[in-house]
């Protein structure tokens, strides 16, 4: 069990190149990661007594001990890693020492080992499940009866840990001599009573109806779907009302955050909502709404979400309901029948988080409608309001683009309320190009002034940046045992070193004048994912200038936008379909760089590749996959160009197109295309239906446009009108 969490540790770094074996660590390390265990031990030892790493050497000597069997050398090993340096291995340490007790059958040891660590447990440190399971094996011959219940708890809390099933065979395998073990669970009729037992009844050798729900909302909660539709499908037929309304709660729940079958998730949340207490009957009835509305049936939607506000006024769904209850037909197009219900968002909810997005759609409502007048007065009431989903700096581009265009469109058209002149809108455009070029609405202002013969070139300030590094880095141990461990193909490990001693080592190498050399040692690292945080947070004059001015300032805008893995980008992107530098701006925007991120929905790795989608992409290749590969950037990236290129190439190679199937699928762009065909670049992406998407292509857009100004070799220019004819085949999931 410890080795899958240690993977994610010792186990994350790349294959260490030729050049970098040349010490006893790092060629210990490489024998390690190949499962030479035998070799690696022998190198290992030999790196005890040398260098900055003492603690890594002596952590991974004791994994390569403990593989071979040794369990008692891997415990002196272990030892010596926990009072060695405090950084990772003397954390990891105190659990495999455990494991080693256990191992050479000291159970009663490792238990209490076992027991103190139990508060400690992270799962980047230990395992919890498996420490609970063997301090129930350990007392299971006297304390049966505490056994079975730690095992069936075990079972309860750790549903999709590999020792559950096992958990439950020991809880039924320590019931009392003649006892049977059901192997489903029973509810007792509360219409019968139960005589009373002389001697208090044993302890459950099986897991309760409520104790499967609770499974199941747990499997749910770590997107083990699939698994928690089959825990509740192990409950008995007849339940009491309440649990079978739980029941059919969480299995309306899981379709709905499966995206499968909303019509029957939907059906089943309403018809629970009657028997389901307080908050938990106000989101059965807003969710089950929402499942209607994807199952496309957006009237009996809005019914149900007008009985939210009827039924649950003071719930926390409440607002969002009647936001969307209006939304549904702005999104339809339904835009002037939209009005009533985004307005009586503003006036019932005006503190909430969906005013500022009604207040958007009811602007721009009567933008498309041509009411000049009410549109620019409800821009001018979205621009006061505090903004949700989107930066500050976004909302104000967006209020000063559309102020110019609906200046720009509905003056020049002479509709009735003209709110300004074409010489207006030029200005404004102008300013925003000025203030932020290469921002989606930057990119939009720039593309209206080259149409009207004004082109404003990209212009960002020259900036000097001020750049030190230390005299003698090598003295500072924090860097040394860092740049040792980049030397021995540990990068993961270097990279964890660093930001754990970031503030002291820039501290000691002179402040933020040697921020750009702290750069340099986290580039050396391969460390993409911090970098680029630590660019965006100690950078933001440097990103707001120029950075072909200064070799500084482009030291921050390269760790903010960096090729990361361009050896693997190179390889896979362009023979798949994707334009030069594309990919990096889809995974900045994904994972800022961070091959371990996983997703609310399960979307993991650089590119955030969702399993199933994933399966079926390999499957087209003839090659094996499996869920966890996703975490290696290799196939992370492999899949994820072939998937993205399709996409570019279905989606007639527009950038907003694109990134906006990535994020919401090819199917909903597609009807989106074929919904609002005609519309302008500017009008389409506003459209797009879900806010997520829509400022996700929004976002992707000015990524691109900054890589492309960065690297070249021409800048992006935004197409005011997209071709929005949808070629066939391609991916459709």
């Amino acid at each position: 069990m410890f080795a899958l969490v240690l993977g994610l540790v010792v186990g994350s770094s790349a294959a260490p190149a030729p050049s970098s074996m040349s010490s006893d660590l790092g060629r210990g390390f490489a024998a390690y990661r190949s499962g030479a265990y035998h070799d690696a031990a022998r190198l290992l030892r030999g790196a005890l007594d040398k260098g900055h790493n003492q603690d890594w050497a002596a952590f991974l000597l004791g994994e390569s001990e403990f593989y071979q069997g040794d369990y008692r050398a891997a415990r002196g090993a272990f030892e010596r890693a926990a009072h060695a340096h405090g950084g990772r291995p003397a954390e990891m340490a105190p659990f495999r020492l455990a494991d080693c007790l256990w191992m050479e059958g000291d159970h009663a040891g490792a238990a209490k080992a076992y027991a103190r660590l139990s508060k400690k447990v992270t799962p980047a440190l230990g395992d919890a499940a498996l420490g609970r399971f063997r301090i129930a094996e350990e007392g299971a011959a006297r304390d049966p009866a505490g056994a079975r219940r730690q095992f069936l708890a075990i079972a309860r809390d750790f549903p999709a840990h590999p020792l559950a099933d096992e958990a439950l065979r020991r809880a039924a395998a320590q019931a009392p001599s003649g006892a049977p073990a059901p192997t489903t669970s029973t509810v007792p009729n509360p219409a019968t009573p139960s005589p009373t037992p002389a001697t208090p009844p044993p302890p459950p050798t099986e897991l309760s109806a409520a104790d499967r729900l609770g499974r199941a909302e747990a499997l749910t909660k770590d997107r083990h779907w699939d698994e928690a539709l089959a825990e509740l499908g192990k409950l008995p037929a007849t339940l009491p009302p309440e649990q079978a309304a739980e029941r059919d709660y969480q299995i309306g729940m899981t379709k709905f955050h499966m995206r499968r079958d909303y019509a029957k998730a939907g059906e089943m949340l309403l018809a629970a909502v009657p028997h389901l207490p307080g908050d938990k009957a106000a989101s059965a009835a807003f969710h089950g709404a929402r499942a209607l509305s994807r199952a496309d049936r957006d009237d009996e939607a809005i019914v149900g979400y007008r009985k939210v506000i009827a039924q649950f006024p003071r719930s926390r769904f409440a607002a969002e309901a009647q936001y969307l209850s209006g939304w549904l037909d702005y999104n339809r197009g339904r835009f002037r029948e939209s009005l009533p219900a985004l307005q009586a968002t503003l006036d019932h909810f005006g503190n909430s988080a969906f005013a500022d997005d009604a207040a958007w759609c009811l602007a721009f409502a009567h933008y498309l409608l041509g009411d000049a007048a009410e549109a620019e007065a409800g821009l001018e009431r979205y621009a006061r309001l505090p903004a949700t989903g989107i930066t500050s700096d976004e909302r104000t581009d967006r209020v000063a683009y559309w102020r110019a265009r609906m200046r720009d469109k509905l003056g020049k058209a002479g509709k009735t309320g003209q709110t300004g002149s074409t010489d207006e809108a030029l200005d404004g455009y102008q300013k925003l190009v000025r203030r932020a070029p290469l921002s989606f609405y930057g990119l939009l202002a720039g593309a209206r002034l080259k149409e009207a013969g004004h082109p404003e070139p990209i212009a960002l300030p020259a900036k000097k940046t001020t750049a030190v590094a230390p005299a003698q880095p090598e003295r500072d141990p924090a860097v040394a045992r860092a740049e040792e461990l980049i030397r021995a193909g540990m990068d993961a490990e270097a990279g964890d070193e660093i930001e754990r001693a970031e503030k002291e080592i820039l501290k000691r190498a002179g402040g933020d004048k040697a921020a750009t050399w702290l750069l340099g040692l986290y580039r050396r690292a391969s460390d993409f994912h911090r970098a680029y945080h630590f660019a965006e947070t100690h950078g933001a004059a440097a990103l707001a200038a120029d950075p072909h001015a200064d070799s500084g300032v482009r030291a921050f805008w390269e760790a903010a936008f960096p090729r990361a893995y361009a050896p693997l980008v190179d390889a896979y992107g362009p023979p798949a379909g994707n334009p030069d530098l594309y990919l990096y701006a889809i995974m900045r925007k994904e994972s800022g760089f961070d091959p371990h991120d996983v997703s609310y929905a399960d979307a993991r790795g650089l590119l955030q590749m969702i399993p199933p989608t994933s399966a079926r992409i390999a499957a087209t290749t003839g090659e094996p996959f499996f869920p966890d590969q996703l975490y290696d950037p290799t196939v992370n990236i492999r899949l994820g160009a072939l998937y993205i290129g399709s996409l570019f190439k279905k989606f007639g190679g527009e950038v907003a197109l694109a990134a906006g199937a990535y994020n919401a699928g090819p199917r909903a762009m597609g009807r989106w295309c074929q919904q609002h065909a005609g519309h302008p670049t500017d009008e389409f992406v506003e459209l797009i239906a879900f806010a997520q998407t829509r400022e996700y292509a929004k976002r992707v857009t000015s990524l691109y446009a900054k890589y492309r100004f960065l690297y070249g070799p021409t800048p992006f220019e935004i197409p005011l009108s997209l071709d929005t004819k949808v070629a066939a085949g391609g991916p459709d999931y």
